[in-house]
């Protein structure tokens, strides 16, 4: 279990991340910047994902450089990446967590949102287990990236204290398409500063599960599951000043 110590460590080194990635300007940001914008997600890849140059010298056994990037050489590494995407996958699980043990099976499936989308038949009861199981998705993009930035060498970030503007069902089910839409346009901007194909790969298998999740809740808000035929990317930076209004500390 994290101790305050340890949670006042990691505060520190997520916001190290935010304010170097806020200014970054190194090469590899720079051609995200003169890229069509290709937006960005909640990075969350598989237990297997292969790192970055800097990644592979850990997996060789070489641990030297391996977090260098938090440590002020001006560069954006996959490992960089990489707790970018823990930061917003700690976020998204902690608030269906929150959530779940707020809210009760059956205020949740007799709730307005539910009725959207059987107009109030037996089948709206369905609505908790697809937010738990959105939950599970979470909590296991967390579990996935934790081990990859641990087995290159890396120190992953830890969960913060975070708060959460909703009051109601229906506030949820707004704010979750909002938060997805954002972890959704992550992938997309965060994609071209990875340097390895594992972790692309990997990243990709994951962007795709968090559009379902947008899809979904934009059903639940009575909005248009799928607007666009092409989806806006977010920087890092902006996808981090999102993020930073639901952190307390």
């Amino acid at each position: 279990m994290t101790d305050n110590t340890d949670r006042g460590r990691s505060a520190e080194r997520a916001s190290e991340l935010i304010d170097r990635v806020g200014g970054q300007s190194a090469s590899r940001r720079a051609f995200l910047g003169n890229t069509a914008k290709v937006g960005g997600g909640a990075l969350a890849l598989s237990a297997t994902g292969a790192g970055s140059a800097a990644a592979k010298s850990g997996i060789n056994g070489d641990d030297s450089g391996m977090d260098e990037d938090m440590n002020g050489d001006g560069e954006v590494t996959d490992l960089d990446v990489l707790n970018f995407a823990l930061t917003l996958e700690h976020l998204e699980a902690e608030y269906y967590n929150e959530f779940l043990s707020e809210y009760s099976e059956h205020e949740v499936e007799t709730s307005s949102v539910a009725k959207v989308l059987t107009g109030g038949g037996n089948d709206r009861y369905t609505i908790y287990q697809k937010i738990e199981q959105v939950r599970d998705h979470e909590e296991a993009h967390v579990d996935a990236l934790t081990k990859t930035i641990n087995d290159l060498g890396g120190e992953p970030v830890e969960p913060l204290e975070y708060a959460f503007p909703y009051e109601t069902i229906e506030d949820f089910a707004a704010l979750s398409a909002t938060i997805e839409a954002v972890g959704v346009s992550a992938y997309a901007g965060a994609g071209p500063l990875i340097e390895s194909e594992a972790v692309v790969k990997a990243a990709l298998s994951i962007h795709s599960v968090e559009a379902r999740h947008t899809a979904y809740f934009n059903v639940l808000n009575t909005t248009n599951p799928f607007p666009d035929a092409f989806d806006e990317p977010r920087t890092m930076e902006e996808v981090l000043a999102i993020a930073t209004d639901f952190i307390v500390s």
